[in-house]
């Protein structure tokens, strides 16, 4: 490559003698020329009439003049112009195959000097040319090695490897991935739609085109990574399926999109525990039912029995057997729902809803409780505003999101819920004055059976389970729970739903405390 880079294209030169040497001639035959008829005009004007064999001489005098004139101006032109036609004869040789140059040794005129300044450039340019071809190389020897190893690494994970231009055409591919798809060869899939070679489904159903993560990544230029919850699998050509974990990742230069980088890997055996877990938990959490019904009954007896008197502190125990009977009664419901949710056994009902009716329900419900920790509670919602929803999961969601805003404030704090329209959604922000939580864990919020490190201080009942229910029914109904927190100054959530097929707002706004 450097060889082609420092090759001269060898133009065809111009003919040095056709130009500057012949024009040399010329203008010193134009002089020559210009002196004879300078000479004999004046000898015509000064002289008498001259006889005929004088004008002849004359003539005779002139052509001999003007021959010698252009003799010596041939021979001066020659002397002239041979150095330079020389010279660059000898550049127009120089290259990678002939980097040689041997100066003439005479630098007494300006030619000589040009000839010496040419031979040192030749000199440097063959040193540096030498040294960019080693640079280049080493380089290329470097790059070759790297190339290799990429190879070597990309080739024996075992985690699948899908790479796609701007335009979601397959580039390149890993063997893992192509066993994984359902290929045998590389060349099956590559230089076709990614999203056509690389089917998905998630809990048995087509993943639309449109929703594919190589698309929502090319189409975001940011990184998509699907939930575990959403079981994803890849769908392959035989109809067989193949649970994976997947993330897109887009492959960007500045503000431009190259393509995107698909990895996934095979999570079969990691689905079957999730599975068997959820099946444990279920079939537990059913078993546990009995017991604690039969101990919920005989709390209720000893409390209503009149003909059993309990002393004050009997009754502290059966309170204390009552509190701890409904929390595990909760926390065994939350269980069942967790169980559920994962296994897709449960399907929201969509339905024509009064959101601003059912938010105002819930802080209602809230409000006594809030009042008991010296809470405010502010609304700021619409009087009417409908959309196409499940109104089960939306007031399971709310519940939960308003429910940990009053228990986690602290007394004297308050709480702002609201709610907003926009041309395809309705937000619903609950605002509060509480703990707050921690930069370090607020990743780790969604996630089953996690709570917060000054939570469990502030409150050690809890299940660690209402957020991560809350967000799968959210992804359910189509939308997105985010938020954002400051430990010390209190957390902002906001629940994002769809208006689905039809809306009717009324946006006169009232509020309560």
């Amino acid at each position: 490559m450097l060889r082609s880079v420092f090759k001269p294209a060898r133009p065809k030169l111009p003919r040095t003698s056709g130009s500057i040497f012949w024009r040399t001639v010329r203008q010193f035959a134009l002089l020559a020329t210009f002196s004879v008829l300078l000479f004999s005009g004046a000898l015509f004007i000064a002289a008498r009439p001259l006889p005929p064999f004088l004008v002849s001489l004359v003539l005779l005098l002139g052509t001999l003049v003007f021959a010698l004139a252009v003799a010596l101006a041939y021979f001066l032109a020659k002397g002239l112009t041979g150095p330079i036609v020389s010279l660059s004869r000898r550049v127009a040789r120089l290259g990678p195959d002939h980097w040689s140059y041997e100066s003439s040794g005479r630098v007494t005129d300006e030619v000589g000097t040009l000839d010496a300044v040419v031979a040192d450039m030749a000199h440097r340019l063959e040193r540096g040319y030498q040294y960019l071809q080693s640079e280049v190389e080493k380089r290329t020897s470097e790059l070759k090695e790297q190339y290799l190893k990429d190879r070597t690494i990309l080739t024996s994970i075992h985690h699948g490897v899908v790479v796609t231009d701007a335009n979601g055409l397959i580039i390149d591919v890993n063997p893992m991935a192509v066993q994984i798809m359902g290929f045998s060869r590389p060349e099956e899939v590559l230089g076709k739609p990614a999203i056509a070679m690389l089917s998905l489904s998630s809990h048995h159903h087509p993943v639309p085109d449109e929703e594919h993560p190589v698309a929502l990544c090319l189409h975001s230029h940011a990184e998509v990574r699907p939930q575990p919850q959403e079981q994803v699998s890849v769908e392959r050509p035989d109809r067989s399926r193949i649970p994976v974990m997947f993330v897109v990742s887009p492959l960007l230069s500045g503000a431009s999109l190259l393509g995107a980088v698909a990895v996934f890997h095979d999570v079969t055996e990691e689905r079957k525990l999730d599975y068997m877990k959820s099946e444990f938990i279920s079939l537990a959490s059913h078993q546990l039912r009995t017991p604690l019904s039969t101990i919920s009954w005989y709390v209720e007896l000893l409390e209503t029995d009149s003909q059993e008197k309990l002393t004050e502190t009997q009754e502290s125990y059966v309170a204390e057997m009552r509190t701890a009977s409904q929390r595990m009664t909760l926390l065994i419901d939350a269980l069942l729902h967790v169980s559920k949710l994962e296994g897709g056994g449960v399907a929201p009902v969509p339905q024509e809803m009064d959101i601003a009716a059912l938010v105002r329900d819930i802080a209602e419900d809230e409000r006594s409780l809030a009042k008991d920790r010296k809470i405010s509670l502010e609304l700021d919602i619409p009087e009417k505003l409908t959309i196409i929803s499940d109104p089960t999961f939306v007031q399971i969601i709310l519940h939960n999101i308003l429910s940990n805003a009053v228990k986690y404030s602290k007394a004297g704090g308050s709480i702002d819920v609201s709610l907003r329209l926009s041309d395809t959604q309705v937000s619903i922000t609950v605002q509060d004055t509480g703990l707050g939580i921690p930069e370090t864990e607020q990743r780790y919020l969604f996630t089953r059976l996690f709570r917060a490190s000054n939570a469990t201080k502030a409150d050690t009942t809890g299940s660690g389970l209402g957020l991560y229910i809350s967000r799968m029914l959210a992804e359910q109904l189509k939308g997105r729970i985010s938020f954002l927190s400051t430990e010390g100054k209190g957390t902002s959530f906001t629940l994002e739903l769809p208006l689905g097929a039809s809306k009717t707002s009324e946006t006169a706004s009232s509020a309560a405390s």
